[in-house]
């Protein structure tokens, strides 16, 4: 699994003192696949064509307690690799709790999703939600729990995870992109201007009318191509918004989330319009050389 690149990651924490628990979690979201052998007695007995099943392969991690847990997470970001998701029991003595353990994960990873496990007894919803604040990185699975909300929860998780942290790369590197670009047109404008003011300086217009438009044209060719440039990677900021707003968000996110979308369109159309003015500029420019 590498979070920089293509690959989808799904690695998991599961933080509980009960071994058997951590049993439980391997069978309902990493079943062992069914042997080609069973697919083929299947096939005889009931005449079906052997077919694999779709399933998600998550890459399971285990601690008995919060503290281990909090190493786990931190080597993990620390290395780059680092979890989509925990699975953290309310209950863990003689350490910390599952709340505790929570503030403690997100110290070293505020990117983790979180999944609480616990009996209605243990913190009722509003004492958890006073103590950790409103967010959408945490849910509350409650005991005794069932197979498919386990599934659920860590599809849409690491789902949203995946799609979190490739939207903020996207605007990363965008932003690195028109940083670069803007230091490269602000170079070569002071160049051509110091070219310009040079030529003007020593020689006659007459003379200077030609390699200046030259330069000029050259400046406005530079200038459509790196607007073409920063096209590109606008639309995919745009596309990763859309995807990000189609999420579940709490209200603060999906109003950033809108902002950032509404400026991403602004930059959009002041590229097309800049474009588009260019590209007229030159037709108008090839009009004016024909006889």
């Amino acid at each position: 699994m590498t979070v920089n690149g293509d690959v989808i990651n799904r690695r998991i924490l599961v933080i509980d003192d009960n071994v058997s628990i951590h049993e439980d979690f391997r069978k309902i979201l990493s079943p062992p696949i069914e042997s080609g052998a069973l697919d083929h007695a299947r096939a005889a007995l009931f005449g079906e064509t052997p077919t694999l099943p779709t399933h998600v392969s998550y890459e399971l991690e285990f601690a008995t307690q919060g503290r281990e847990g909090f190493g786990l997470v931190q080597t993990a970001r620390q290395s780059g690799m680092p979890y989509a998701m925990a699975f953290v029991d309310m209950r863990m003595p003689p350490g910390w709790d599952g709340l505790e353990t929570v503030e403690h994960l997100w110290y070293v990873d505020p990117e983790i999703h979180i999944v609480i496990c616990s009996a209605y007894s243990d913190h009722p919803w509003e004492d958890v939600s006073r103590r950790i604040g409103d967010t959408d990185k945490l849910l509350i699975l409650m005991k005794p729990f069932n197979s498919v909300e386990v599934v659920q929860m860590a599809n849409a998780l690491t789902k949203k995870w995946n799609l979190a942290r490739a939207v903020k790369q996207q605007i990363e590197g965008l932003a690195e992109n028109v940083s670069q670009r803007t230091t490269d047109v602000r170079a070569i404008n002071q160049r051509l201007q110091e070219q310009i003011a040079s030529r003007i300086t020593g020689s006659d217009s007459a003379d200077s009318e030609e390699p200046v438009e030259a330069m000029l044209r050259q400046k406005e060719e530079f200038l459509a191509i790196m607007s073409h440039e920063i096209l590109t990677p606008m639309n995919e900021l745009v596309a990763k918004v859309t995807l990000l707003l189609d999420s579940p968000l709490n209200p603060v996110q999906r109003q950033h989330a809108s902002t950032l979308g509404h400026c991403a369109q602004d930059l959009l159309s002041l590229i097309k319009d800049m474009h588009e003015f260019l590209a007229s500029r030159r037709q108008e420019t090839e009009g004016s050389d024909q006889p």
